[in-house]
């Protein structure tokens, strides 16, 4: 496939979470919405992993990634559920079914594609790119990448858990009935699969695109858009009000489901959003470097055709 077309792919395949999370938040509990809609989402949210991964890293390392984050978060998980650590104490309620062991089966494919998307949007935030693997790639995106991981779980699980009932934290907690620990866990388990997949990566041969600059742009801007498709959703949740008149039980208290999604579309406001909006500025300031003539760390151009991308070591 040819470059230039997978960046118009990627921008197709991240409208098209948007539509499925917007689906969703119009849906009432139970009905055909609500559950037809994440199929949608995570067809797009697979494809576009694929699709986009597949013109920055080989096959192999693409599985070594995915490997490496289901091996990673499944066994996390378990211990978790068993012990309480590091995500704090909670196990999963049916509507998760099937499970593998204690662990949803879906977990972990949410775990890939978002840890991707992270990823990648950590690489435009600290700009890289382009060019080999360097300290920055390999110690400082992993951080990044799961500090972003955590932005969006702040969003995420309070729905999840706390009004959706996908699981139950046993003790509560401060942020809507999830407990703090549950974003240190995060932090630290996600960072560790980031860490693992940079660490494989290798100082092997760059891979060669025919893009333009702007075509440069357009392919990873694809990703600041999809990384903000499950903040459509969050932000949508008061607008649609489809769970606002429900009551829910936080650190044994009843609150309304609208106020916590008020809530919480304020704050994907405060943080996923801003962070997505960083990220286009950042490609838009590359974007015009690029046009001036500029070797950027991230974008090196020969003769305004071909941007070197790291690909690591092939032989993974």
């Amino acid at each position: 496939m040819k470059a230039a077309a997978t960046a118009t792919i990627c921008l197709v395949l991240a409208f098209a979470a948007w539509a499925g999370n917007a689906f969703y938040a119009a849906g009432v509990p139970g009905g055909e919405l609500k559950y037809w809609s994440p199929a949608l989402v995570a067809g797009a949210m697979i494809a576009f992993f694929v699709v986009h991964g597949r013109q920055l890293y080989s096959g192999r390392q693409l599985l070594a990634f995915a490997v490496t984050v289901f091996l990673v978060g499944w066994f996390f998980e378990t211990v978790s559920v068993l012990t309480g650590f590091p995500f704090g104490n909670y196990h999963y309620t049916e509507l998760m079914a099937p499970f593998l062991g204690h662990v949803p089966v879906s977990v972990m494919p949410a775990y890939c594609v978002m840890g991707y998307v992270s990823f990648s949007m950590a690489r435009i935030l600290l700009n890289r790119l382009g060019g080999r693997p360097d300290a920055v790639l390999r110690f400082g995106v992993p951080i990044a990448a799961s500090l972003l991981m955590v932005v969006w779980d702040l969003s995420m699980d309070p729905l999840r858990a706390t009004i959706e009932r996908r699981w139950v934290w046993l003790d509560g907690g401060p942020h809507f009935g999830v407990p703090i620990e549950n974003y240190f866990g995060w932090a630290f388990v996600t960072w560790i699969m980031f860490q693992a997949f940079t660490l494989l990566l290798g100082r092997g041969r760059a891979k060669t695109l025919a893009l333009t600059p702007a075509e440069t742009a357009r392919y990873w801007l694809s990703v600041p858009i999809i990384y903000l498709a499950f903040a459509v959703e969050y932000v949508l949740n008061p607008v649609f009000a489809a769970s606002g008149a429900q009551a829910v039980s936080v650190n044994g208290l009843e609150m309304a489901a609208g106020e916590i999604e008020a809530q919480v579309a304020l704050l994907t406001a405060t943080t996923m959003l801003p962070l997505a909006v960083l990220a286009i500025a950042r490609l838009r300031r590359i974007l015009v470097r690029s046009r001036l003539g500029f070797r950027d760390g991230a974008v090196a151009e020969t003769k305004n055709r071909g941007q070197t991308i790291p690909l690591g070591d092939e032989r993974l």
